[in-house]
């Protein structure tokens, strides 16, 4: 333990993305008697930067190159020197490209601990992957999953792995942001761009092969053949916006499907939205179906990862094959004829399983415990006194 009795945290980062504000919110809920943190990306996000500085931690930055694969020699280097500087205990990395660094870093600076974060599926499923798990995770102290999912995806990718070594963290959501929202439902239909008698399905996220939207797009096309007032509006950009619209533009309801772009206020905007839908091949533990339950919409999803962890009965959402439009439609249709009764007691179970076992409070104290029997159990050479002489 350090002499004032804390443990110094030090987040590390590939960049800044949809994850990195959820984990720092909770970073920034610890007790502050017990815990200092530090916060370091490898490449510079300015806005994350003022919004970590404001509460008055240390941001750092590591430059490195684009390319993808690119190792650079200096980068475990500039990080050793910031862990020793401040006396880190425990770095927790969080992605592939920056547990590699992290791992390397935390040897060179004797860092007692180092935590690896794994929050989707797949991580290790080439062979290259394989030998790169096989000589950092040795080094590593605790792996991290977000989902029982992952956990037994990253343990059948790595078979010398042992499942003693591998903790859950669920992902988890400001439940107050988006239970508590004032905007009412034409205002923000009015954001939306739809009209206040139509019946709305939306979705959010990256425009990526992931999250199988064009399987969502051909179930809406269904459900627009039999019900004229429905709309779909899609959240988020990414690569694949522009195969997603020339999909849209051969079909005859595509004057009811809105490509929104990145929007900021996600709060506000799912109000306006009827029921929420997630048609991914592959999840880890999505932050949005938190959010969308937080927020009192009905949700449909694939069954895929980490989902059937969260609605892990018909009571509180709906499940569907990955892959499978028919299904979706078929599960949408059922959602407009729901009774108002029947929608409001799936939504109030769901919001208080969200409540009850998702919010920042609830993981954030999970996580102090975590790293608390991390520090217990680290290696009595260190005893939780790197770079204090």
């Amino acid at each position: 333990m350090l002499k004032d009795g804390k443990i110094t945290l030090a987040l590390l980062w590939s960049r800044y993305e949809g994850g990195t504000t959820s984990v720092n919110d909770l970073i920034l809920r610890l007790d502050k008697e017990r815990f200092d943190a530090i916060f370091i990306f490898l490449s510079r996000d300015r806005a994350e930067k003022e919004a970590l500085s404001e509460g008055g931690y240390k941001v750092f930055y590591l430059s490195r190159s684009r390319a993808r694969n690119t190792f650079r020699l200096s980068i475990p280097f500039k990080l050793a020197r910031i862990l020793k500087e401040n006396h880190v205990d425990i770095l927790h990395c969080h992605a592939h490209k920056a547990t590699v660094y992290g791992t390397v870093a935390a040897a060179l600076a004797g860092t007692p601990v180092v935590l690896a974060h794994v929050h989707g599926l797949g991580r290790s499923r080439n062979l290259r992957r394989k030998l790169i798990n096989l000589l950092l995770f040795r080094k590593i102290d605790r792996l991290i999953c977000v989902a029982n999912g992952v956990k037994n995806d990253v343990l059948s990718n790595n078979w010398w792995l042992p499942a003693g070594k591998l903790s859950v963290l669920e992902n988890s959501v400001d439940y107050g942001r988006f239970a508590d929202v004032s905007i009412s439902k034409a205002d923000a239909r009015k954001l939306l761009g739809v009209p206040e008698d139509a019946f709305v399905f939306g979705t959010a996220g990256r425009l990526v092969p992931t999250k199988g939207l064009p399987y969502l797009i051909e179930a809406f096309s269904k459900v627009r053949m039999q019900r004229l007032s429905a709309k779909l509006v899609l959240l988020g950009d990414g690569p694949c916006r522009a195969e997603l619209e020339r999909q849209v533009s051969g079909l005859s309801c595509r004057d009811s499907i809105h490509f929104l772009g990145y929007k900021d206020g996600i709060e506000q905007l799912m109000r306006g939205m009827d029921v929420f839908v997630l048609s991914s091949v592959a999840e880890g533990m999505p932050r949005v179906i938190l959010e969308a339950m937080a927020s009192g919409l009905p949700c449909i999803c694939t069954r895929v990862g980490g989902i059937p962890e969260i609605i892990s009965n018909e009571s509180l959402g709906v499940l569907v094959p990955p892959r499978d439009s028919v299904a979706l439609a078929r599960a949408m249709l059922s959602a407009i004829d729901e009774s108002r009764d029947e929608r409001a007691e799936r939504v109030q179970k769901a919001r208080e399983r969200i409540r009850e076992r998702y919010s920042h409070d609830v993981i954030g104290h999970k996580l102090g415990r975590l790293y608390e029997a991390a520090a217990r159990a680290a290696k009595p050479d260190h005893a939780l006194s790197s770079g204090t002489g």
